[in-house]
């Protein structure tokens, strides 16, 4: 996609001590449905919604049950990037597990919120899970984000098909140096792989990922990225894929 660099971006300042920081807001977050694929896989799942406080700082909230909106604290900041983080096994048990590799949902403050019937809560979606994490990284190297056009940049990226096939590093080290423009939007180098991952229904790390029916044990994938991936299936096994220029690696997940 090309489009002239105004349309996407504005100089970023190099630190976030020249934005609104002084303050945090508590805000009601509400989680999407989790993709049906990921209910059946998942019957435990639970999400790890990050945000970043007054000082830049990141702060977790463990949430079992995405149906009811969660309390969170975030910056009282334009553009400030909220992140949910799907936990494959929940969050309960002696040790909260860590974010998988099932992609985040996300969304920002203030543009998210909505209100509703029962008062005003910060809505996340799977569409701009990938915006959020590409403005969550920008953060993380002290860029000013109040002034970047965040919804302009998740419709780009939806644009391009699957967002998570995109170089999203790239995009937000473009960001960050204030020069990216939608020439910069680029797919990850990608090829179809053929593996066999035994029978039954199977789908990869994305929310945006079809299925795939096994046949005879096997199953054929098209575009995908080159580099590390996660394959599931319905009835909860999983394994590591490294895709190759030429071949594929399977390693069996515990």
């Amino acid at each position: 996609m090309r489009l002239h660099s105004l349309a996407l971006v504005v100089v970023l300042t190099s630190s976030m001590a020249c934005c609104d920081l002084a303050t945090e807001e508590q805000v009601k977050v509400l989680l999407p449905a989790p993709p049906v694929l990921w209910q059946i896989a998942f019957p435990r799942l639970g999400f790890r919604v990050v945000t970043r406080d007054a000082g830049n700082g990141v702060q977790e909230t463990d949430v079992g049950d995405w149906r009811a909106p969660v309390t969170v604290t975030c910056a009282r900041n334009v553009n400030s990037p909220i992140l949910a983080y799907p936990l494959e096994n929940g969050i309960t048990g002696c040790a909260v597990p860590a974010p998988g590799h099932l992609r985040p949902a996300g969304g920002f403050y203030p543009h998210s919120i909505r209100t509703f019937k029962s008062g005003e809560v910060l809505e996340l979606t799977w569409e701009d899970g990938a915006a959020a994490f590409v403005m969550s990284r920008v953060a993380g190297l002290d860029r000013d984000l109040s002034l970047f056009n965040v919804p302009r940049l998740s419709r780009f990226l939806l644009a391009q098909g699957d967002p998570w096939g995109l170089d999203l590093d790239a995009v937000a080290q473009k960001i960050s140096r204030g020069e990216l423009t939608a020439w910069d939007i680029d797919r990850l180098p990608c090829r179809d792989a053929k593996v066999a991952p035994g029978p039954g229904t199977w789908f990869l790390e994305s929310p945006f990922s079809l299925s795939f029916e096994a046949e005879d044990g096997r199953i054929r994938m098209t575009g995908v990225s080159l580099g590390g991936h996660r394959l599931y299936s319905l009835a909860g096994t999983s394994w590591q894929l490294e895709v190759g220029q030429v071949e594929t690696v399977m390693i069996r997940c515990p």
